[in-house]
C-alpha cells in the first residue's frame, strides 16, 4: 500500500468518476463509491460500507463512524453501535500529532469539516480515507481478512515536507463487549501484556461470551496506553479533540473505570519519505492464537498479503458473471454492489446503520442465499442445512434466532417454513445436485405455543430426531392449514409481518400465501419423483389443483387478486375496502406462480401498474391507500404513519418481486421502467436528488417514503433483502440469465429499444461469453442460438467445463 505518489494517483483516480452527484461517484470501473467531504459539502445521512468475514466484521462511515463487532453484530459487540444520523458519532479513531508543531490530524473527518478535503472510498472488503493537512499525506484502509476475527487499520503516512517529521500516533476505543455500554462498562477489566505488546479488555460478567479476550495491538512498539475515557477524552471528552492524543498516556489498567482501549507509536520520517503503521483490534478465546495474529502483523508486508487475498475473494465472486449492456447504472449493481451488499451485510454481518439485528431470520438468509446461485451455490447449501437444524420437530420453525446460542422466537408465522422447499427446489434445479435431499439434520425441540401466545422466545434443546433435507421439506407443507375458502391459513402473519392480527383467531386467510404456497408445490414434484415418491408427488398435484380453484373461485375481485381474509370472513385488498385496496404481492404471485389464466394476471398487473407505480416520484407502492382510520385492525402495520414502510409506501422487496412479473409476463417496456426505477445510481443523479432520497446510491433501500414531504426518501439502507431480490430479477429475468443443470437457458426480458448487451459467466475454468443481438429489430422470441459458430435450436446451451472460451450468440 505505498502512497509515495499518492498526487498523481489520486488526480488519475479522479478522472474515471462515473455518475457523479455533488456528493459522490463510482470509481475504478463502479468498483469502489467515492464520496468527496469538504467544508459542510457531506452526504445527507451518513453512507457507509459493511466489512465482513464469515464470524467478524465492522461498519464504517464516511465520517469514520461505525462499530466492530466478532460473532454476534448484536450479541457481542465490541464497540458502541450508533444508528443516530445526525452525530453518526464515532467509537474509534486514529489519531496523528505532530510533535513539533503540537497539531493533531485525523485521517477521517469525524464529521469535522474544518480540515480541508477528505476523500472516502468504499470497496468490495475494504474502505480508504485519504487527507492531506500538516504537509503529511495521509491513506488511511481499514479492512478485515478473510478468516482471522481481527480488523486491521494501515495507516500510510507521506512527509511531504523538507524536514524530518516526528509523529505520535493513538489509536482509540470504546468498549462495549456485549450488548449495551450502559450495562456491561462496571465489568470491563482492562489489562496490559508487556511481552507481547497487546492491550486487553474483558468482560468478566456475561454469560454469553465469558472466556474471550478483546485486544488492540501495533505494528510498532507502543510507548503508551490507557484504558480510562476520562483520561483519553479529557474534561471536554469529545472523540474529536481528546487530550489524550496531544499527550502521553498514563499507562492505567483496571477495573472502575469508564472503560476505553488506546494506544500510543512514535515514528520519524523523513522528507519525501513513506512509511506504514498498522493498528489492530480483535477478539479470541485463545491467547495463543491472539499472539500468533498479533507476531503475524508485527509486518506491515502480512497486512499488505492479507489485503491482496480480499480483493482476490470479492473480485473472483463478485466476477463470476459480469454483464455489459447499454444501461451502466444496471451493470454497476449486478457486476457488484447487489451481490456485495447481499453477502457482506446480509449473510455475514446482519447489521446495518439502521439495524442492528444479528440474528438469522428464517426466510430472510434462505431468499439471500438463492442470489448465489451463481457466484456461489455452496453458500445457499449450507443455509438449506441451516434451515433445516432450526426446524422444530412439529414442522414449525424458529422465525429468527441469535448464533451461537439459539434463543429465538417460535411463532405463528405461516410463510417462514415454506421457503425451505422453495429454495430447496430452487438449488437443486440450478446445480442438479439431487444428493442434498439426503442429507441428515436434526430438529430442535421446545414448549408449543398455547392456545393464547403468538410467540414465546426459549433456547430449545437439539432434538435426537433426524431426518433428511427431503423430509424436513415435506414436514413443512404439511404443516400448512386450510379456511373456510380453501385458503392457506394466515395466522401470525404472512411475509408481511405487519399484517400480524388479520388471521391471529385461526380463520383468516392469505391469497398471497396461497400463490406461494401453489409455486412450492409446483416447484417440489419434481423432487418427488426424482425420490421416487410417487404417492406424495400425486397427492401435491391434487392439492395445487384445488388450491388453484379455490384462488380462482375465491379470490378475484373483478380487476386484481385479493390480499387476504380476516378472521371473520371481511375481504382485505378488494375494491370494497376503503383502505388497502390493492396490495402489491398478490399480484405480482399470481404471475411468478404461474398459476392464474393468462387474462386474469394481465388485467391484475395492469391494475397494479396503475394504482401503485407513481413514476413521476420514482415509487412502487406496496399497497394503497394506506391503512389509518379503518375500524379494522390488520395488525402492527396500522401503527406506520400512512405512506411510511409496509403502510403504503414502497416496500422494495415486494417492488422487485412486481418488476419480476412484468419481466414474466412479458411486459418488457414496464419491467424496464420499474427496474428502473428502483436502481438507486438512477434515482441519485444530481444533488437535489440526493438530498430528496438521502441514502446511499451504491446499495439498495428496504423501502422510500410516499408521504409528505418526505416522498421519495429511502428508508433503512444496506440490510435490506432487496438487495438479492433485485439481483435475482435484473440477472434471471430482465436480462434472463438462467441455469438448470448442467443448461444454461437464455430467454431474455428486455424491451427492442434496450439495445444489444452480453453477459460473461465464468463456469469453473471455462468461459462463457453470450451475446444478445438485433433485440432493436422488435424480435422478441429466442428461437434459435449460435454456439461457438454451430446453430442449435432453442434457448438452452449446455455447460461443459473444458478449460475454453465459449461464445454464444442469441
Amino acid at each position: 500500500m505505498d502512497t509515495a505518489h499518492a498526487p498523481t494517483t489520486q488526480e488519475k483516480e479522479t478522472e474515471d468518476y462515473e455518475f457523479f452527484n455533488g456528493f459522490g461517484a463510482f470509481a475504478c470501473e463502479g468498483r469502489e463509491y467515492e464520496i468527496l467531504l469538504e467544508g459542510n459539502n457531506r452526504p445527507p445521512a451518513p453512507w457507509i460500507n459493511v466489512i465482513s468475514n464469515k464470524s467478524f466484521g465492522f461498519l464504517i462511515s464516511e465520517s469514520g463512524g461505525g462499530f466492530t463487532w466478532s460473532i454476534n453484530s448484536r450479541e457481542n459487540k465490541l464497540t458502541p453501535w450508533s444508528n443516530d444520523p445526525v452525530s453518526d458519532k464515532a467509537s474509534e479513531a486514529v489519531y496523528i500529532l505532530d510533535e513539533i508543531t503540537g497539531e493533531v490530524m485525523t485521517p477521517m473527518s469525524l464529521g469535522r469539516s474544518d480540515r480541508g478535503i477528505y476523500r472516502v472510498r468504499h470497496g468490495f472488503g475494504y474502505s480508504r480515507f485519504l487527507h492531506e493537512e500538516g504537509m503529511i499525506n495521509q491513506e488511511l484502509t481499514v479492512f478485515t481478512p478473510l478468516d482471522e476475527p481481527v480488523k486491521l487499520w494501515s495507516l500510510t503516512l507521506t512527509n511531504c515536507s523538507d524536514k524530518v517529521k516526528y509523529l505520535s500516533l493513538t489509536y482509540y476505543v470504546e468498549w462495549v463487549l456485549g450488548t449495551q455500554g450502559e450495562q456491561t462498562s462496571p465489568y470491563i477489566l482492562t489489562s496490559y501484556d508487556n511481552e507481547h505488546e497487546s492491550f486487553y479488555a474483558r468482560n468478566i460478567y456475561t454469560m454469553n461470551f465469558q472466556n474471550t479476550y478483546s485486544y488492540l495491538f501495533s505494528s510498532e512498539a507502543i510507548t503508551g496506553y490507557t484504558g480510562d475515557r476520562q483520561e483519553f477524552l479529557g474534561q471536554k471528552g469529545s472523540i474529536r479533540e481528546p487530550r489524550g492524543a496531544e499527550v502521553k498516556l498514563s499507562c492505567n489498567t483496571g477495573v472502575c473505570y469508564d472503560p476505553c482501549g488506546a494506544i500510543q507509536v512514535s515514528i520519524e520520517i523523513q522528507p519525501q519519505e513513506s512509511k506504514t503503521v498498522l493498528f489492530g483490534l480483535g477478539q479470541g478465546s485463545s491467547l495463543d492464537e491472539i499472539h500468533r495474529i498479533r507476531h503475524k502483523y508485527r509486518e506491515v508486508v502480512a497486512a499488505e498479503t492479507e489485503f491482496n487475498r480480499v480483493k482476490a475473494y470479492w473480485d473472483g465472486l463478485l466476477g463470476t458473471v459480469q454483464v455489459k449492456t447499454k444501461d451502466r447504472a444496471l451493470d454497476i449493481l449486478v457486476n457488484g454492489w447487489l451481490l456485495y451488499q447481499t453477502v457482506a451485510c446480509r449473510i455475514q454481518a446482519r447489521a446495518g446503520f439502521y439495524q442492528c439485528g444479528g440474528a438469522y431470520g428464517y426466510r430472510d438468509q434462505l431468499q439471500d442465499t438463492l442470489s448465489l446461485l451463481f457466484a456461489d451455490p455452496g453458500i445457499l447449501r449450507s443455509q438449506i442445512f441451516i434451515a433445516c437444524s432450526r426446524q422444530f420437530e412439529e414442522g414449525d420453525v424458529q422465525h429468527w434466532w441469535h448464533p451461537p446460542m439459539g434463543i429465538g422466537v417460535r411463532t405463528r408465522i405461516t410463510d417462514d417454513l415454506l421457503w425451505l422447499p422453495y429454495c430447496t427446489a430452487a438449488y437443486v434445479r440450478s446445480t442438479g445436485d439431487a444428493a442434498i435431499l439426503k442429507e441428515q439434520v436434526p430438529y430442535i425441540k421446545g414448549p408449543l405455543l398455547e392456545e393464547d401466545q403468538h410467540d414465546v422466545m426459549f433456547t430449545p434443546e437439539i432434538s435426537q430426531l433426524s431426518e433428511s433435507v427431503y423430509e424436513h421439506c415435506k414436514k413443512t407443507i404439511d404443516r400448512t392449514c386450510f379456511g373456510e375458502h380453501g385458503l392457506p391459513l394466515m395466522g401470525g402473519g404472512d411475509w408481511n409481518d405487519g399484517m400480524n392480527e388479520v388471521g391471529i383467531m385461526g380463520k383468516g386467510e392469505s391469497v398471497w400465501l396461497a400463490w406461494f404456497l401453489y409455486t412450492v408445490l409446483g416447484d417440489f414434484i419434481p423432487l418427488c419423483l426424482q425420490q421416487e415418491d410417487g404417492t406424495y408427488s400425486r397427492e401435491l398435484e391434487h392439492k395445487r389443483e384445488k388450491l388453484l380453484q379455490s384462488i380462482e373461485e375465491n379470490a378475484w375481485d373483478g380487476e386484481w387478486y385479493l390480499r387476504a381474509f380476516y378472521d371473520d370472513g371481511t375481504k382485505l385488498g378488494s375494491k370494497e375496502n376503503d383502505e388497502c385496496r390493492i396490495d402489491s404481492i398478490s399480484q405480482s404471485w399470481s404471475v411468478i406462480s404461474k398459476g392464474a389464466k393468462e387474462e386474469r394476471a394481465k388485467t391484475a398487473m395492469q391494475s397494479a401498474w396503475h394504482y401503485l407505480v407513481r413514476e413521476e416520484d420514482a415509487i412502487s407502492l406496496l399497497l394503497m391507500p394506506p391503512f389509518n382510520k379503518t375500524s379494522k385492525n390488520p395488525g402492527y402495520i396500522k401503527n406506520y404513519i400512512p405512506g411510511m414502510r409496509e403502510n403504503g409506501g414502497q416496500y422494495t422487496h415486494a417492488a422487485v418481486w412486481l418488476a419480476i412479473a412484468t419481466s414474466m409476463l412479458r411486459e418488457y417496456p414496464m419491467a424496464q421502467t420499474l427496474f428502473t426505477l428502483l436502481n438507486p445510481i438512477h434515482v441519485t443523479q444530481n444533488r437535489k436528488d440526493v438530498l430528496k432520497y438521502e441514502k446511499e446510491p451504491y446499495v439498495m433501500t428496504a423501502d422510500i417514503s410516499l408521504c409528505p414531504p418526505y416522498t421519495g426518501r429511502g428508508g433503512w439502507s444496506w440490510y435490506t433483502g432487496s438487495a438479492g431480490w433485485m439481483y435475482q430479477g435484473l440477472l434471471s429475468w430482465f436480462l434472463g440469465f438462467r441455469k438448470e443443470g448442467n443448461e444454461l437457458v437464455i430467454d431474455p426480458g428486455t424491451p427492442a429499444g434496450f439495445g444489444d448487451f452480453t453477459i460473461e459467466y465464468k463456469y469453473g475454468k471455462s468461459l462463457y461469453e453470450i451475446r444478445v443481438e438485433s433485440r432493436s429489430k422488435g424480435v422478441l422470441t429466442t428461437e434459435s442460438i449460435l454456439i461457438d459458430g454451430k446453430p442449435v435450436d432453442g434457448n438452452r446451451v449446455p455447460l461443459v467445463d473444458d478449460g475454453e472460451k465459449h461464445r454464444i450468440i442469441v
